[in-house]
């Protein structure tokens, strides 16, 4: 990575942008830092706009997610995409659930490729993980896989176990797909790095560890970055 490449990092809330903010908020560090809101138009929408406004050459989201029990993740642990999916972009029909493609309706296109459900996404390669779980401390669990995005969250047993036998995802948010999408679009990197908040399933609030999610995210985004531009 070269020093002057342009990073925006973004969050859908505040709350999840400050350990970023603390972090990488110098502006010596070249990384600009933005909430979009939250939920799937929103993070379009802002994403859309940070990228007319400031041109960035990587996107990074961070934040909090859910994380799905058969992805062997704990509460505090730490994900990066290697794949977004718009989970509940579809038709539930009789015969079960239907996605964008089963049904030809393609989201968006470009230069002949077209988006259906699921967006690629920037995620390491396997030395670069391995340095960035070097560099991470506090023996947080770092894994890539898959990401769902959805409108309406898994808040009971059954939504969590369904969606996980159709897409066999790590974790969920209400931003990741829909701000990869935008970046997508206008042919920029995108990357996605999420700290587990909560476990899919039954909604249990007070269990949740928010702010030690957003660490995580923050700390892995912060090893991310420093790796790259040691070996610009």
């Amino acid at each position: 990575m070269q020093p002057q490449t342009k990073i925006l990092i973004i969050a859908a809330t505040e709350s999840e942008l400050a350990p970023a903010r603390e972090l990488l908020g110098n502006p010596s560090d070249g990384a600009r830092l933005a909430c979009t809101g939250v939920g799937k138009v929103s993070a379009a929408l802002a994403t859309s706009e940070l990228i007319q406004q400031s041109r960035p050459d990587w996107i990074i989201q961070t934040g909090c997610a859910g994380a799905y029990p058969g992805s062997g993740l704990a509460l505090g642990d730490a994900a990066i995409a290697s794949l977004e999916i718009f989970a509940d972009e579809g038709v539930e029909a009789p015969g079960g659930f239907l996605s964008m493609e089963d049904i030809g309706l393609p989201q968006a296109s470009r230069d002949g490729e077209r988006i259906f459900n699921e967006v690629p996404v920037d995620s390491p390669p396997g030395d670069t993980l391995k340095e960035i779980r070097a560099r991470v401390e506090g023996g947080i669990q770092i894994t890539t896989g898959r990401f769902c995005t959805i409108s309406c969250g898994s808040g009971t047993a059954a939504a969590s176990t369904r969606l996980e036998k159709i897409w066999d995802p790590l974790v969920e948010s209400m931003e990741g797909a829909a701000a990869a999408l935008a970046a997508w679009k206008h042919g920029i990197r995108f990357s996605e790095v999420r700290g587990v908040s909560n476990l899919t399933g039954d909604r249990d609030r007070e269990s949740w560890k928010i702010p030690e999610a957003c660490e995580s995210a923050a700390s892995v985004i912060r090893a991310w970055i420093e790796t790259e531009r040691a070996g610009a």
